[in-house]
């Protein structure tokens, strides 16, 4: 039986596009969502760390609230996946077995990598999407209040009917 020309070089460009996909994304990360909570958590310390008056990100378990939001919404499940191949084939680029074993300097060097590559590229889309969201689950927070001079959450306590502070 002979194979089509046509039908030939449709095997020949999904098999080069599969491979560019998996030298990519590096090995597929499997499960759910649920159990990329370790890597998640990594990379929001990272955008969100401990310092002298707020704490990490993963204290107030931001990661697992991004986890969950990722849970609910394909899309987003998609993008969380794609961006932590992402940032662990980066590390594997850097000699690290994974985003996880890479120590701080490293870590935030992929961050700015991916916040330098736009919302036009899958890694600066991971990387605005999770500091969007991490951001607004951190602030939600009392503990993380102390951290930005305010004792309350600066909305809606602030106020509302005017850009800045009324004189």
């Amino acid at each position: 039986m002979r194979l089509p020309r046509r039908h030939f070089l449709v095997i020949v460009a999904a098999s080069v596009w599969w491979a560019d996909l998996g030298r990519l994304f590096g090995l597929p990360m499997g499960g759910t969502p649920a159990d990329w909570s370790v890597g998640v958590r990594r990379w929001v310390d990272t955008l969100l760390p401990r310092d002298g008056s707020s704490p990490a990100a993963s204290e107030l378990q931001v990661h697992q609230q991004i986890v969950a939001k990722a849970a609910e919404t394909p899309h987003y499940t998609r993008l969380l996946r794609a961006g932590m191949q992402w940032a662990d084939k980066q590390a594997r680029d850097r000699n690290a077995s994974s985003f996880l074993s890479l120590h701080e300097a490293g870590r935030e060097a992929i961050v700015a990598q991916a916040e330098a590559m736009g919302t036009k590229t899958m890694p600066g889309m991971f990387f605005y999407q999770t500091l969007k969201d991490a951001r607004q689950f951190y602030y939600e927070h009392a503990a993380s209040w102390p951290g930005v001079g305010f004792p309350h959450a600066p909305q809606p306590l602030g106020f509302p009917d005017y850009a800045e502070a009324p004189d």
